[in-house]
């Protein structure tokens, strides 16, 4: 039953989300960390040797529970227990904690099965999901807590908090492209319209999370547009963005505005 109230929340937050995103928000492997479950962002069994994950997917029929919000067709349940990564359980249209012998080299003395074949670092979140890509992965917790983790062993663990800053008037990203041709004057800029496509994003932030300064690059333009003329162009882009207030997120103490991991994404800007 609890974990059935735990796959009911992942849907509700798929439909809380699905208007931000373009693609369907992942349901999350899980880690229990001193009794409190955590969404993972990656999914361990995929750093499984490849026969031992095939054998597993054929065992247990991975494909039959495969949905918009489970590409993978599980959902595996892993615990630290004192400073040992273990699997206790994956799900798919019914709880599978008898692995039929696939696992036994990973067995400890207790017949648990020890995620030795994890070495990676983890970044394991509770509370509200305050931030997702459009491709439905990357999620950003309101809690967070990393583990480094070598070949099964936690070797460090902390927890940090992040935030969203969503002020009244806040815009999302996916809207820029609305806004843009609302500001931008045309009148100043004829050679723009259907001729240049720039890319840009957010390079500074204020500490409360404000967009202060952009990276803007043209990409297409007119060969005959001087460089001055380019400047011109993006001061004026710049003037636009600085008129609307962009809904950005604090992650572990820095600030993003539409980004995928910690890089930031640069999206193409098409004048008509």
């Amino acid at each position: 039953m609890k974990r059935l109230v735990c796959i009911l929340y992942l849907i509700a937050l798929l439909l809380t989300f699905s208007h931000n995103v373009s693609a369907t928000v992942q349901a999350r492997d899980i880690i229990i960390i001193e009794k409190v479950e955590h969404g993972l962002a990656k999914a361990l069994l995929y750093q499984l040797d490849s026969a031992t994950y095939s054998a597993l997917k054929k065992e247990f029929d991975f494909g039959s529970s495969s949905y918009s919000g489970n590409w993978r067709g599980y959902i595996s349940i892993f615990e630290v227990k004192g400073d040992k990564l273990y699997l206790n359980s994956i799900e798919t249209s019914r709880v599978h904690t008898d692995f039929n012998g696939l696992l036994d080299k990973y067995l400890d003395r207790k017949g648990r099965v020890f995620a030795s074949w994890v070495s990676d670092t983890l970044i394991c979140g509770t509370g509200n999901l305050l931030h997702i890509e459009p491709d439905g992965l990357f999620p950003v917790y309101e809690q967070e807590t990393e583990l480094v983790v070598e070949a099964g062993v936690v070797v460090s663990s902390r927890t940090y908090t992040n935030s969203i800053r969503n002020t009244p008037g806040t815009v999302h990203f996916d809207n820029i492209r609305y806004l843009m041709p609302k500001e931008f004057r045309y009148d100043k800029f004829p050679e723009v319209k259907g001729r240049v496509t720039v890319q840009f994003n957010a390079s500074e932030f204020s500490d409360e999370g404000k967009i202060t300064d952009w990276d803007i690059t043209m990409l297409r333009c007119p060969e005959t547009l001087s460089e001055d003329r380019k400047k011109e162009i993006i001061e004026e882009i710049t003037r636009v963005l600085s008129l609307y207030d962009f809904q950005t997120f604090m992650r572990d103490g820095t600030w993003y505005w539409r980004t995928t991991g910690y890089a930031p994404i640069n999206w193409p800007l098409i004048f008509k």
